[in-house]
């Protein structure tokens, strides 16, 4: 997914769910922010304030192996359980099974959400969210080398198959419809609006009962039903080309005004991070993996970009040891 899902569509998700504007905006913004948080920054080194934080994706799908397990299978291809892996590969016309397949609303995926959660911590919620999300758009890949990403098409031989390289953009516009041709043929149309709204209608489930725990089923239905329908007219017709993506952005902000009372605040990926950081002009440019004259302004553990980047970490660890370490391990036992 983009940033039309995982922001303007989360932000109108948690908008109608009952969160305030400015949680909203939180959970949006960590959701996007996913995505734009490319490079590794080195802040008030030789300073009892230095930091580094972690990237949580990369646009080198060329790095390390041990990168590519701590940032695509944890951030945007969160595998499902065996059990429903083993279900989905019928789904193939070669059979082919893969331990860290991607499944959407799988129980790995529900189980980081819940974890987020239950700390309470709006940042953890957004990137949860997008890891969440991703399992719907990114469904049938798997975050890692492998042959069975493959589309066989004249990109093969130029881009690893990692993820969804070889489909480019294709899972992750709101209005496409394209063929998977990996799929048996009844399931190789591809109509990414169905699955958009499906994952709409889980978050917005999952948000609900957060704020709500004693929320009658019925009323969340009722709710959930008239709100989906609300964002497939956003959306609108199917756009293959992707063309309409300005079109449908302006809709989501008006949409996201006319819930909100006029209240609205745009992404700008550059915000967290300029509010939190003091750049000379030597540091004006990113240097090298971020090294720079960067540091700290005042009060920075209080900031957006340090709250977000404690989140990314806290996250990449909980999903390392709970279920990508466990299912390496399980798969280097299975090899033996």
């Amino acid at each position: 997914m983009d940033i039309e899902f995982h922001y303007y569509i989360a932000y109108i998700l948690a908008l109608r769910a009952g969160f305030k504007n400015d949680e909203a905006y939180k959970i949006a913004y960590s959701s996007q922010f996913v995505d734009d948080n490319t490079t590794e920054f080195k802040i008030s080194q030789k300073t009892a304030d230095a930091y580094s934080n972690y990237i949580s994706q990369t646009s080198d799908i060329t790095k390390p192996e041990k990168n590519l397990m701590r940032i695509y299978p944890a951030f945007h291809f969160m595998p499902g359980k065996k059990e429903e892996i083993e279900q989905d590969s019928a789904m193939r016309r070669d059979g082919k099974l893969h331990i860290l397949n991607t499944i959407q609303d799988n129980s790995n995926s529900s189980a980081v959400l819940k974890e987020a959660f239950n700390t309470k911590d709006l940042y953890r919620i957004g990137i949860a969210t997008h890891m969440y999300a991703d399992t719907f758009a990114h469904q049938n890949f798997v975050g890692y080398y492998e042959s069975c990403n493959s589309m066989k098409g004249l990109l093969e031989k130029v881009i690893p198959n990692i993820g969804h390289a070889d489909a480019q953009y294709a899972p992750d516009w709101p209005a496409n419809i394209w063929t998977d041709p990996r799929l048996i043929r009844k399931n190789s149309e591809i109509d990414n609006k169905a699955r958009f709204l499906k994952a709409a209608g889980c978050i917005f489930e999952q948000y609900r009962l957060y704020l709500d725990p004693q929320c009658p089923r019925s009323v969340i239905d009722q709710e959930e039903k008239a709100l989906i329908a609300e964002i497939e007219k956003e959306i609108g017709d199917h756009d293959v080309n992707n063309e309409e993506m300005p079109n449908r952005i302006a809709r989501y902000k008006e949409f996201i005004k006319k819930i909100n009372k006029g209240e609205f605040i745009d992404y700008d990926e550059n915000a967290w991070f300029n509010n939190a950081i003091d750049k000379n002009l030597i540091a004006s440019m990113p240097l090298i993996n971020g090294w720079g004259a960067y540091k700290w302004k005042a009060d920075h553990k209080e900031s957006n970009w340090y709250g977000f980047q404690e989140a990314v970490k806290a996250h990449q660890w909980f999903v390392m040891e709970s279920i990508i370490d466990t299912i390496t391990v399980n798969l280097e036992l299975e090899r033996m």
